[in-house]
């Protein structure tokens, strides 16, 4: 039977059992430990709304951020493409609206006109 010592007894989190009794990693640490814990959990619940806003707010910069880099490529790609006939006078007749057409194509996979 067992007394009412073991019975008052809760077992240890395995992680406790691991680290600090098997492994034998001082005691002052799983304290610290503890106490960090109970100081981040306390944070969290007084901090809730603002923690949720700046998720929230980061995932959508994560979101959008290929987007606008995709974008900017795609721009940079088609103003030097321009610059290029434009430069070397290819197709002297096309105006310009047809130039930025030639350049997007190019740019979007086609290839430069001969």
């Amino acid at each position: 039977m067992k007394s009412n010592s073991d019975k008052n007894q809760s077992k240890l989190p395995w992680w406790v059992e691991l680290l600090f009794v098997q492994i034998g990693l001082p005691d002052s640490w799983l304290s610290k430990y503890l106490k960090k814990k109970k100081e981040a959990v306390t944070f969290i619940y007084e901090n809730k709304k603002y923690i949720a806003y700046c998720s929230l707010l980061i995932a959508g910069v994560l979101y959008i951020y290929p987007i606008v880099r995709y974008t900017s490529s795609s721009a940079s790609c088609i103003d030097e493409t321009t610059k290029y006939l434009k430069s070397n006078n290819i197709n002297k007749a096309q105006n310009e609206m047809d130039i930025n057409s030639i350049a997007v194509g190019y740019c979007h996979g086609g290839s430069l006109p001969q």
